[in-house]
């Protein structure tokens, strides 16, 4: 069993992260600003479990603070998950560039200053552009980034700061740039609205989602499992990787989540605007890294979450 230290451990990826390194028996120190939320992650793991996290008080911002909280932890490796989402780096860029690009860096020195030689940490696939600036608006894992949000700026500074401190440090990293991930504890983005969708039809509510047309998802949990598969391979580098899924449509999202809860048949619709995001061409890198990345069907993804968001409501 290995020592981990997460950062975003109360988010969607960072939360299914802490989960899956719990149940399997590691020791998990997370830092967070707000060791009190922890507690949402109730949603998606027993009390017993959570109360194995070791919380670290503490913000990312802080340098002095991160290179301490590594070093107490005595962490063998990091996932670096803690981000402010697309939103809120519009509203407020300075805020967003001090957490995600001020953030990962002080991650990276207090990776060096604890001898660590690996960082895994998430970009985005919003380091590229829209789907007008690709032939046939398809990106592969060699496509060129043109960021078009502060958000993908941040990301794309992420991956060129990681190749130096490999360069300058001799510290490795492997980044995964997810897509449109769902499922229980994906409450913020532009994207969160169909998980949103889902929790609505269990409560038999109307809802409508923000945008339409087609994207890649990703189920949470695989998302998760994909960033400590990377976590637990040994790498010399500094390497991205885009995490492939299943291309669906709005349409298919609704079918699904009616199928998953019935009782919402026709109470679920969605915004016929469709993302500006180029499609998604995977080549199966990450694959050949670590072996087969898990890829739960888009239905059974959703019947999952359902059955989430039934037992916190009942």
């Amino acid at each position: 069993m290995s020592v981990y230290f997460i950062t975003g451990a109360s988010g969607c990826i960072g939360g299914w992260v802490v989960k899956n390194l719990v149940e399997s028996g590691h020791t998990v120190y997370a830092l967070t600003p707000h060791p009190e939320k922890l507690e949402k992650l109730r949603l998606i793991m027993k009390q017993a479990d959570i109360d194995r996290i070791i919380p670290i008080p503490g913000d990312i911002t802080n340098p002095d603070l991160c290179k301490a909280a590594v070093s107490l932890s005595g962490a063998e490796k990091i996932i670096h998950l803690a981000a402010l989402q697309m939103p809120f780096c519009r509203a407020n860029p300075v805020m967003g560039a001090r957490v995600n690009v001020e953030g990962t860096v002080n991650i990276f020195e207090a990776a060096r200053a604890a001898g660590l030689k690996k960082v895994v940490y998430s970009s985005s696939t919003a380091v590229y552009g829209n789907a007008t600036d690709y032939p046939g608006g398809e990106f592969s894992h060699n496509s060129p980034l043109i960021p078009r949000s502060f958000y993908g700026v941040y990301k794309q500074d992420n991956e060129w700061a990681a190749k130096v401190y490999f360069e300058d440090a001799g510290i490795s990293s492997i980044a995964i740039r997810p897509f449109v991930v769902y499922g229980p504890l994906r409450d913020q983005g532009m994207t969160s609205t169909p998980t949103s969708a889902i929790k609505a039809a269990v409560r038999k509510e109307a809802y409508e989602i923000s945008y339409g047309g087609t994207a890649e998802f990703q189920y949470a949990d695989d998302t998760a499992k994909a960033f400590i598969a990377v976590a637990e391979k040994d790498f010399e580098g500094a390497a991205v990787y885009n995490l492939g899924g299943g291309t669906v449509s709005m349409e298919q999202i609704i079918a699904a989540i009616e199928k998953a809860a019935p009782e919402a048949k026709g109470l679920i619709t969605f915004k016929n605007i469709p993302l500006p995001f180029p499609r998604h061409h995977d080549t199966g890198e990450l694959a050949k890294l670590v072996g087969p990345v898990c890829q739960t069907l888009l239905e059974e993804g959703i019947r999952i979450s359902a059955e989430y968001f039934r037992a916190a409501l009942a």
